[in-house]
């Protein structure tokens, strides 16, 4: 080798000290670096399979609270449709009682009016009767006896009766 200028002892000396060299760069310094990329790619991995979970997570979250929601519709369309038939069954049955007093009303009216129109009939036929007493009385110019005044009065009714 020193034909071709190398010193031996100098080349052996360089050998050992780029043989140390890495040996303490791969001891100090790669091997710690290879060992921090592999624990973050532990980690990015842990976390993507973490992100991956939690979107499952979400997704089926989603999906209860969505069908939480269409049972939460479809109950307070039920109700309100319950509530609607309630609301009708009351209305018809409170047009019912109206009606029902209304006709009782319109009953106890004409019964109280047929009552004071049989009364007045009454009054108006004593009155009546009076009168025409009264005015046969005058008419003849004697007074009638009790027999020819009732049969008087039963003529006089008679015709009013027929009118």
């Amino acid at each position: 080798m020193e034909a071709l200028g190398i010193d031996f002892a100098a080349f052996l000396f360089y050998l050992v000290c780029f043989v140390f060299l890495v040996y303490v760069l791969n001891t100090l310094l790669f091997r710690p670096v290879l060992n921090t990329v592999e624990q973050r790619q532990r980690i990015i991995r842990e976390s993507l399979t973490n992100a991956d979970q939690v979107k499952d997570q979400l997704a089926r979250a989603q999906q209860d609270y969505d069908a939480r929601i269409a049972a939460a519709r479809q109950e307070s369309a039920q109700i309100v449709g319950q509530a609607s038939e309630r609301a009708q069954l009351v209305a018809q049955e409170i047009e019912t009682q109206a009606r029902a007093n209304a006709e009782r009303i319109v009953a106890d009216a004409r019964q109280q009016t047929q009552q004071e129109r049989e009364q007045m009939l009454r009054g108006l036929q004593g009155q009546l009767a009076n009168l025409v007493v009264d005015t046969a009385s005058t008419v003849v110019g004697e007074k009638l006896d009790r027999n020819g005044h009732d049969r008087l009065i039963q003529n006089a009714i008679a015709d009013l009766g027929r009118l």
